[in-house]
């Protein structure tokens, strides 16, 4: 199994020795033929015999789990570790057992055992950067992915992981030279090269995208998530026939993926298609939370009616909302304070994506993803203020929140995606942004921080507990050059 201990056991030329080379040799011939309950029976006459070393017990605890005996390994791991408790393939073997079953919290505890024993382990440090990847601790995982890297500098995989987590952490440049180095070390990385052409997707760098993600296809030719990519380059190159047949295709390798439906509906609408309602409700239906299909099933339903009826009877949120920004107000939490203060945080000018410079720091774009019972009471509360500004629903798309602790810039910028650009679909009339202001700084300073919206030209000077509401397309900018620190909490959201 990738990632587990070394197998290997070294022999001496004795004849006990020699009958348990045999009976191992055996036992591995068995297992490679699939012949699983022999393989096993090979193991327990070792073991009947009084063979015991911490290898044979690991390859013992392995071929058990693979087998589908889970209870079984996991008890004969947990005994060796008892007789052997300083050997650090032991604990690596039992780490990736919890990670499979869903552990994560053990998995991490026995993985970082067995690097106490062996630090420079580029097998358990590899181990533990999936894992903390999996929980999300990118800021963490960073750290022993450069170990693992330093430890192992031609192992495609300690790359590939190094590309996911600053692909996490929205350092896309980065993210993209490590995909790249993952590949230069095995071209055959199909992980590597699919989260490249990802990447690239998402800077929109839609040819050099697509040779990636046409090379995974060649690697793993049933994967739904190449067809699914190559489906939104032709998307946003306004190829709706064949992104349309990319969908489709995906969706015959992951027939209940709400977000491949979700795609499918984009592209039968822009083709003019009857059924696209049809893919969007099947979106809705294999995600009950409220999410962008709603938006979209609002704008299907409105397309499909007739003009006419259109003009006279709907305005888009956008045209009903105008030019003026929408000042509102909540008082701030001290709590909420200090939990965002707690929260990782990237330096905003290594961060590709950002329009801050200076002394900037922030979260990335799902800070109401991961359940906090203070941020999850802010979320309702935002959502409930907004909705009932707008007489609508809403569904949250980005959440983050951003610290200027002392002089900095945000240069002008608005906050549309790839998507909300899509001519015809113009989700951009249905896209807000919200700034929550919970410390504004010194207010005695010449620029003390006024939010200034372009075209038309207004600013505002914000005071601690300002929520203003704007359309997302609004392009907006702000200069601060006090000593205190500056944050805000921002959501950008959909109406429908």
């Amino acid at each position: 199994m990738k990632g587990f201990g070394d197998k290997k056991i070294k022999n001496k030329p004795t004849p006990r020795e020699l009958v348990k080379d045999k009976l191992i040799k055996q036992a591995s011939k068995y297992f490679e033929e699939g012949n699983l309950h022999y393989s096993i029976q090979c193991y327990e006459d070792c073991l009947s015999k009084g063979f015991q070393d911490p290898a044979l017990l690991s390859q013992y605890g392995i071929v058990l789990f693979q087998s589908g005996y889970t209870k079984k390994a996991i008890d004969i791991f947990e005994k060796s570790i008892k007789i052997y408790p300083q050997e650090p393939d032991l604990y690596i073997n039992l780490s990736n057992i919890y990670k499979l079953k869903g552990n994560l919290n053990y998995a991490e505890n026995l993985i970082k055992k067995s690097l106490n024993l062996n630090p420079n382990s580029h097998i358990a440090l590899n181990n533990l950067t999936g894992i903390l990847i999996t929980k999300k601790q990118f800021i963490e995982a960073k750290k022993y992915a450069l170990l693992s890297i330093n430890y192992d500098q031609n192992n495609s995989n300690n790359y590939y992981n190094l590309g996911v987590i600053y692909s996490n952490l929205d350092h896309f440049q980065e993210s993209i030279q490590s995909f790249k180095k993952a590949i230069k070390y095995c071209q055959s990385n199909y992980g590597a090269n699919l989260n490249l052409g990802a990447m690239l997707l998402k800077i929109s760098q839609f040819e050099e995208a697509r040779k990636y993600i046409e090379v995974s296809l060649t690697l793993k030719p049933n994967s739904y998530e190449a067809y699914f990519n190559l489906g939104q380059i032709a998307l946003y190159t306004e190829k709706f026939e064949l992104a349309e047949s990319y969908f489709i295709k995906s969706l015959s390798f992951c027939q209940n993926n709400t977000e491949i439906y979700k795609f499918l509906g984009i592209a039968q609408f822009m083709n003019s298609k009857d059924h696209a309602l049809d893919s969007i409700n099947k979106s809705i239906a294999l995600n009950s939370t409220k999410n962008i299909s709603n938006v979209l099933k609002k704008i299907i339903q409105v397309e499909n009616k007739s003009t006419k009826s259109k003009i006279q009877t709907f305005k888009t949120p956008y045209e009903k909302f105008g030019n003026k920004p929408v000042l509102l107000y909540k008082s701030v939490d001290k709590e909420l304070l200090k939990i965002l203060y707690k929260q990782n945080t990237s330096d905003l000018n290594t961060v590709d994506n950002s329009n801050f410079s200076g002394n900037a720091i922030g979260s990335n774009y799902r800070l109401f993803d991961d359940y906090d019972p203070i941020l999850e009471l802010l979320k309702n509360d935002l959502i409930k203020l907004t909705s009932n500004y707008l007489n609508s629903d809403i569904f949250i798309e980005d959440s983050f929140f951003r610290i200027l602790e002392g002089e900095g810039v945000v240069k002008k910028h608005i906050h549309l995606d790839t998507i909300d650009r899509l001519p015809k679909l113009n989700l951009y009339k249905y896209k807000f942004s919200l700034v929550y202001y919970l410390k504004t700084g010194d207010n005695d300073c010449s620029e003390p921080g006024y939010l200034t919206f372009h075209n038309p030209n207004d600013r505002i000077l914000p005071k601690p507990g300002m929520i203003i509401l704007f359309p997302s397309d609004r392009p907006h900018s702000v200069l601060y050059n006090g000593k205190s620190d500056r944050m805000i909490l921002s959501i950008n959201f959909y109406s429908y």
